[in-house]
């Protein structure tokens, strides 16, 4: 009886342990995707706190950002290096270029073939103050690759035991809120960038090669509100 009650014991201590794991991972997940669901729990309580449209995304994505370092490293008691987040090679860095090069050579060849048609989300963010756009480039930049990649990727993949459905989740997860934004025609003009960004930290598995290509990717945006003035 008690080697039946020991074995009934060490079988469930496992199977609690995956499942605590689980929850923990779910948790997690919720924090890194909170700047898409944010605002609507705020209309449920029929509140509003900080900036509206797009300045939003810099104060939600880097409360979202910070509340997640805090969760990897006290709940979850790992370091940033678990998302990927750790000290490039200059091959990473320089992978990082190439595939920027790619993702703005297919802009510009279709921009060349079919020019992009008006678009209310990108007029709204290049009539953003010049101060609100730079510091959106950043925040997008850092803050997207943090939670929309090096995070999701990473515990979704230990969610389902496979890395191309945890790739395939994230990037429906990213893509989304960009076709709300500036309508499905964004995936024609930045899809394959967002596909080449996938592949890059798929890789080279370093997420500030990401940050840079998605930077250098952001970037023209202040080179079209410039342009405005």
């Amino acid at each position: 009886m008690k080697e039946e009650h020991i074995s009934t014991i060490t079988q469930k201590q496992p199977a609690d342990k995956n499942w605590s794991h689980r929850f923990v991972i779910v948790v997690g997940l919720s924090i890194a995707y909170l700047p898409g669901y944010i605002h609507k729990i705020l209309n449920l309580f029929g509140t509003r706190f900080g900036p509206e449209g797009p300045p939003s995304v810099i104060l939600w994505n880097w409360l979202s950002v910070l509340v997640l370092t805090l969760y990897i490293i006290v709940i979850e008691r790992r370091g940033l290096a678990s998302i990927r987040l750790a000290r490039p090679t200059k091959k990473d860095l320089e992978w990082a270029c190439i595939f920027w090069g790619i993702g703005m050579s297919w802009n510009w060849i279709m921009n060349m073939i079919a020019p992009q048609p008006h678009n209310e989300g990108l007029d709204t963010l290049i009539n953003l103050p010049l101060p609100v756009i730079i510091a959106l480039i950043i925040t997008t930049a850092v803050t997207e690759e943090i939670l929309f990649r090096g995070y999701s990727i990473e515990r979704l993949r230990e969610l389902t035991g496979k890395l191309w459905i945890a790739v395939s989740l994230s990037f429906m997860v990213f893509v989304f809120p960009h076709i709300q934004f500036f309508e499905t025609q964004w995936l024609l003009y930045h899809g394959i960038g967002t596909v080449f960004i996938y592949i890059l930290y798929v890789w080279r598995r370093n997420l500030w090669a990401c940050i840079l290509t998605h930077f250098l990717s952001n970037a023209p945006l202040l080179i079209l509100a410039i342009g405005l003035d």
